[in-house]
């Protein structure tokens, strides 16, 4: 079985592309945070993730940078040529369901919660 769920934050600005048989694609990463239960730091993992088609443009159109979504589908790891002609190995998220978790902060919001101080 090869069924995945993360929620985390979108690392990048979301750009979503067109490849040569006109399908579009995003590649970003989500950044998930953990909790170290010991000394309660806090760090992140960084798992990329690629959305293909109809999910791709849903998360074009409606989330950006630093957006909590929940991202549900399947690992997968690829190969290919970087431009050095080096054989890159890859394994990421294949998205087939994304959820809102939380808006990013807005500018004015956190602005009003600092004149509320």
């Amino acid at each position: 079985m090869n069924q995945v769920s993360l929620i985390g934050r979108i690392v990048r600005e979301v750009e979503i592309q067109q490849v040569g048989n006109g399908s579009q694609v995003i590649n970003n990463t989500l950044a998930i945070q953990r909790i170290y239960k010991k000394d309660k730091k806090q760090e992140a993992d960084f798992i990329p993730f690629v959305a293909w088609g109809p999910v791709a443009k849903i998360i074009a159109d409606n989330y950006e940078k630093g957006v909590q979504l929940g991202l549900s589908g399947r690992m997968q790891s690829r190969t290919y040529l970087n431009k050095e002609d080096e054989t890159v190995f890859a394994v990421e998220l294949r998205v087939e369901e994304v959820s809102l978790i939380l808006k990013k902060k807005s500018e004015e919001t956190a602005k009003m919660a600092t004149n509320d101080k």
